[in-house]
């Protein structure tokens, strides 16, 4: 299917950045009447999805976050936690799930490469003066 490949790539990158584990793609042609051979197609990349998720719940084993995800999440700490008055609806919700806790690392409870942390940290710190600066200019 054309375009498929960068729309699961385009997905896991969104849910990556949103913490969260992707362990199958399932790529599904859904043209109107589709052949029966396309039905079966798209049957047997569920089923291969669905036992793949289904693996990875039962190891029950948290996959550790890229840099890129731990980046991601401390330029978002910083950004809802200084724009508070600005969002207060994704302020609260950080706050109300605890990551805007001194010493979180990451979404989840996740072994954090300290690299990866402490390169998340400096992006936070950086985030947070531009945000400061830019307000300040705002007034």
């Amino acid at each position: 299917m054309v375009g498929e490949k960068d729309v699961l790539d385009y997905l896991d990158t969104v849910a990556d950045i949103w913490g969260f584990d992707v362990v199958a793609r399932a790529g599904l042609v859904t043209q109107p009447g589709p052949t029966p051979g396309q039905a079966r197609e798209n049957e047997r990349k569920l089923d291969r999805a669905a036992r793949s998720f289904f693996r990875a719940l039962a190891e029950g084993r948290a996959r550790r976050p890229g840099l890129r995800s731990v980046v991601v999440f401390h330029a978002q700490w910083a950004s809802f936690d200084e724009l508070a008055d600005v969002a207060p609806a994704d302020h609260a919700y950080w706050k109300e799930l605890g990551w805007l806790d001194p010493g979180v690392r990451y979404y989840t409870s996740a072994a954090v490469n300290p690299l990866y942390d402490m390169v998340g940290r400096v992006v936070e710190w950086n985030t947070r003066r531009r945000i400061r600066r830019d307000l300040a200019a705002m007034r």
